[in-house]
């Protein structure tokens, strides 16, 4: 039987030895020891800190626009499970992973790194996570971070020990573990200062040669053992005057005023604010001194009780350490945020008495209106030169997207079915809204021509996928692919529509963002008409959201050859939908044997092959080596429609193969992922031949359950039960949003006919 006594005793031995496992509370004496045997983390800042703790976390190379870009584990959300990560936005994170290193390069975080971008494209997510990762790092061992307290007790008259009580017990070298009940006052550091600072200079600097020309000397040792963080910091004015005081005292005896240093650890926390703090746009003051107030029965040594101690407060003092979070930072009036001019400069804030320096990381968060805005102001001149602007626009790849509503649709699904798809089409859809139209003019003579006839689907695919259409030729794929970054970035210097300020315009300026897709998607799941949450529910409700046109500025854009047409973009994503049905439908009815199609695929690259290098190839049928057979290459390229002559199309072929297998070694040879278009168009062909095979069976499964299933032949019905069952188990339909889906699929076929 559970037993209260015992579950104490468990947890009071649990609690114990954590507390001494974490070094909650050390000595002077313990801190120098962990100091000198790793400098370079005792030794940090909050900028190297924050690089430290993005570099504790790791980073990964991901699939981009263009290429591959490295994305930081730590915006996984690793210590939340993943469940609160930040999807895409690599390029902001290695923003901002620049900056943090330059800062602990120079010893200063000298600049506001201020986040910019339209509603809803992720600003606050970002801080929030890079917050709530020191938070999870600080915890560990690589992350303890210390400060310290001064500890006194009271005077007993005759002792003769100024400050110290004559008990026995009391400790000869630091009152660091003294019994609370015999602590007289306890003054903490709200700057969380570093212990280190408790060394005076001259001597801190001889350590620190010694500690650089003996031991390890790696990079990040060096840079911060000459950095000027140590090497220049120094106390605050509160315990400056403390730390004077007792050195009088002591006639200069420094082992006895660092009796009085009890280290401790901390650990960050945005809930209390503990090395971070939010600053919102309606607060008026963000950091004051005011003269130190002591507990009833608190008592200071005669040296401390003439001083003026100032005890500082507010939320840049509660973020010392950490990271301050200036939330819509340009809708504050001007006038509170000019202090900024001298703090990011300094590092310092001149407060009632007292300069108060900080150690601190200053971010921010703006919307581009009023950063456009902001710019027109004559102020801006003498603000921009201390601020650092990390671009944060609406995502322009639609599988990332798509992953943005993906833990949303989950708390959906316990209420209502959530068919296939329905993430794509939302996903794809309000991509293509925020995609503007190439200018031709821009790129080379080579890229002009397809850069011109691009559309807005095809590009969506570009950047999502990596694919150029399969209209094009080889040579004008390669020349499109070759301009993807610049195509991105084309718009980043423009003035932007209804605003008429430079460098607003950029791709994934406008459109419509992930907050009013989530809203939309609620708005078709709450739309019963529909037996599930589908694709058909989403386009019902993207072209009721057309109706807002004052509420939605990428709803009042001028459209401009297909792009910046949110209603057109509609029906284009409900025909990539019908393809995607058209896929799932002939694979559930097997009405193309997946096996004989794969093998024809394989067999035609295998000749190929032996066609482009001249050497012969087995025939799998008889064993004997033959030259590449022309009829078997002539099958399929017939239904490839190819844009240019065989023999080149097949050379460069085998030219694709082999930069894959270079980037991929000991991988098997994919087809599929190395000509995704090409395998996709072969498969539409197959499909076309058994059209009037598959509006039958269709039409047999749309019947099934209804009072005319009586009509399904009888031979066909296991036909239709097991299509339907491949529907549910592979692709995730249920029988409702299988047959809606084929419903859809056949009115599509009749229109096209």
């Amino acid at each position: 039987m559970f037993k209260v006594d015992d579950f104490l005793k468990e947890a009071t031995q649990h609690s114990l030895e954590a507390f001494q496992k974490q070094r909650r509370v050390l000595s002077f004496q313990q801190w120098l020891d962990l100091f000198l045997k790793d400098p370079a983390t005792q030794g940090r800042n909050a900028a190297q800190y924050l690089v430290d703790c993005l570099d504790y976390y790791g980073h990964y190379e991901v699939d981009s626009i263009g290429g591959k870009a490295r994305r930081y584990k730590l915006f996984d959300a690793p210590f939340d499970a993943g469940r609160t990560r930040m999807i895409g936005h690599e390029a902001a994170q290695h923003d901002v992973y620049d900056l943090f290193h330059r800062f602990a390069a120079t010893g200063k975080a000298d600049r506001l790194v201020l986040s910019h971008g339209p509603n809803g494209s992720g600003k606050s997510t970002l801080i929030d996570l890079l917050v709530r990762g020191q938070e999870a790092y600080s915890r560990t061992d690589e992350g303890s971070i210390f400060t310290f307290n001064w500890i006194f007790t009271e005077r007993l008259e005759g002792s003769g020990q100024m400050g110290f009580s004559a008990r026995d017990e009391l400790p000869k070298d630091s009152l660091a573990f003294i019994d609370e009940n015999l602590i007289s006052c306890k003054i903490v550091s709200e700057l969380r200062e570093s212990p280190l600072f408790l060394i005076p200079q001259p001597e801190r600097n001889r350590l620190l040669d010694r500690l650089l020309a003996e031991g390890e000397r790696s990079p990040k040792r060096v840079e911060r053992l000459k950095g000027s963080y140590l090497r220049e910091g120094d106390l605050s004015a509160k315990s400056k005057a403390i730390f004077e005081a007792l050195l009088n005292a002591y006639r200069g005896d420094w082992l006895k005023v660092i009796k009085h240093v009890q280290v401790e650890r901390y650990f960050v926390s945005k809930r209390f604010r503990v090395a971070s703090s939010v600053i919102e746009p309606q607060q008026n003051v963000d950091a004051a001194a005011r003269p130190m107030s002591f507990e009833a029965g608190a008592v200071l040594p005669p040296a401390l009780q003439g001083l003026q101690l100032l005890e500082l407060s507010g939320e840049l003092i509660d973020a010392s350490g950490g990271i301050v979070e200036y939330s819509d930072v340009l809708k504050r009036p001007l006038e509170l945020n000019k202090y900024l001019l001298n703090t990011c400069e300094r590092g310092s804030i001149s407060l009632h008495g007292v300069v108060a320096h900080l150690n601190t990381v200053l971010m921010g968060t703006c919307n581009e209106k009023y950063l456009s805005a902001f710019k027109a102001n004559p102020d801006f001149t003498s603000f921009k030169g201390r601020i650092e602007l990390v671009r944060m626009g609406y995502l322009l790849e639609w599988r990332k997207e798509r992953e943005v509503y993906r833990d949303f649709i989950e708390e959906l699904r316990g209420e209502r079915h959530v068919a296939p798809h329905t993430l794509d089409a939302a996903a794809l859809w309000a991509v293509m809204t925020r995609l503007r139209k190439p200018d031709p003019e821009r790129y080379s003579e080579e890229a002009q021509a397809v850069v011109k006839k691009l559309t807005p689907l095809e590009k969506a695919r570009l950047y999502g996928e990596g694919t150029a259409p399969e209209r094009l030729n080889t040579d004008q794929k390669r020349a499109l692919l070759s301009v993807v970054v610049r195509m991105r970035d084309e718009h980043n210097e423009d003035a932007a529509e209804f605003e008429n300020f430079v460098c607003s315009a950029y791709e994934g300026r406008r459109g419509a963002s992930a907050r009013e897709m989530r809203s939309l998607l609620a708005d078709a799941a709450g739309n019963h008409d529909k037996p599930c949450l589908s694709p058909l529910a989403v386009f019902n409700e993207m072209r009721n959201l057309m109706k807002d046109r004052s509420v939605y500025d990428f709803l009042r854009l001028e459209p401009e050859d297909g792009y910046s047409d949110p209603e057109s973009h509609i029906g284009e994503v409900e025909d990539e939908y019908f393809r995607w049905i058209m896929v799932e439908a002939y694979d559930s009815m097997e009405l193309i044997e997946e096996q004989e199609f794969t093998r024809r695929v394989e067999d035609y690259f295998r000749h190929v092959r032996g066609y482009v290098s001249g050497e012969k190839i087995e025939n799998v049928r008889t064993g004997q080596y033959e030259p590449a057979s022309t009829s078997v290459m002539e099958g399929l390229e017939k239904l490839m429609d190819l844009k240019e002559s065989a023999d080149n199309f097949r050379r460069n072929v085998m030219t694709k193969i082999a930069a894959w297998s270079l980037e991929h070694p000991n991988v098997k040879l994919s087809y599929p992922e190395i000509f995704p278009d090409l395998v996709h168009n072969l498969r539409a062909s197959y499909y076309k031949n058994k059209q009037k095979d598959l509006e039958t069976l269709a039409q047999y499964i749309l019947t099934s359950g209804t009072e005319d299933a009586a009509l399904v032949p009888q031979a066909q019905r296991p036909r239709v039960e097991k299509a339907l069952g491949t529907m549910r188990e592979k692709y995730g339909y249920c029988d409702a949003c299988a047959k809606e889906a084929l419903s859809f699929m056949l009115r599509r076929l009749n229109e096209k006919a």
